[in-house]
């Protein structure tokens, strides 16, 4: 039997990213609005790794998802108002490079969503349901289970890949409503994800479907809650 020359082994090299996503998670006349601006970032490493199973090289890498900015608008404020706040955001560089506006429309509809498309932006909306599976309805739109959006926000913390920096000025409250958040178990055994009475979750919900728009295809909905 000849020995296995790894010299010949299938190299899988990981590919270098660097892209932005903006969360909107639009809120209604008790809710705020809360913004979240993502830099999804993968850096390749030059060590490689062996996979003695499938006879192949795989590059090594880091990646992270970094909140750059966070914003929560004040209450009361007209959408089409708030519209153009969003649309001031995507203007600065580097959003400005082709970067990615989802927005959370499940409380106030279609029609607010409509204004953003009149603007020119077309989001890509999500309407958060209950559930397991994320649906697709349409190119630009998706129901996706709150438990969807948790677990995902909840494992890359842990993971360390998801990072928010300190000096941001609204990381301290994102902090309060991840501490605040609480799971709820239904006698039918129906998980559903809230903040707790009296406290909002419109900045983690804003985090929570940029990053889940980020990382969509690789996302599953654990059974559980670590907040």
């Amino acid at each position: 039997m000849g020995v296995n020359n790894r010299s010949d082994w299938r190299q899988i090299p990981a590919r270098a990213v660097d892209r932005w996503f903006l969360g909107v998670d639009l809120g209604q006349s008790t809710d705020p609005t809360a913004i979240c601006a993502l830099n999804h970032r993968i850096v390749p490493h030059e060590k490689w790794t062996a996979n003695e199973l499938n006879e192949t090289w795989r590059q090594e890498r880091t990646e992270h998802f970094d909140v750059r900015h966070l914003e929560r608008l004040p209450l009361g404020l007209a959408y089409p108002v708030q519209v153009q706040r969003v649309a001031a955001i995507m203007t600065r560089p580097p959003l400005n490079a082709g970067a990615k506006l989802v927005i959370d429309e499940t409380g106030v509809g279609r029609p607010v969503g409509d204004i953003f498309d009149a603007t020119g932006l077309h989001p890509y909306r999500v309407t958060i349901t209950a559930g397991l599976e994320s649906t697709q309805h349409g190119a630009h739109t998706w129901h996706v289970p709150k438990g969807v959006l948790i677990s995902n926000l909840d494992s890359r913390l842990h993971t360390g890949e998801l990072r928010i920096a300190a000096a941001l000025g609204d990381a301290g409250a994102l902090r309060d409503e991840l501490q605040d958040f609480q799971r709820k178990v239904s006698e039918a055994g129906r998980a559903t994800y809230a903040a707790r009475t009296g406290t909002h979750d419109d900045l983690v919900l804003s985090v929570a479907i940029a990053l889940w728009f980020a990382t969509r295809g690789s996302v599953t909905c654990v059974e559980k809650f670590p907040f």
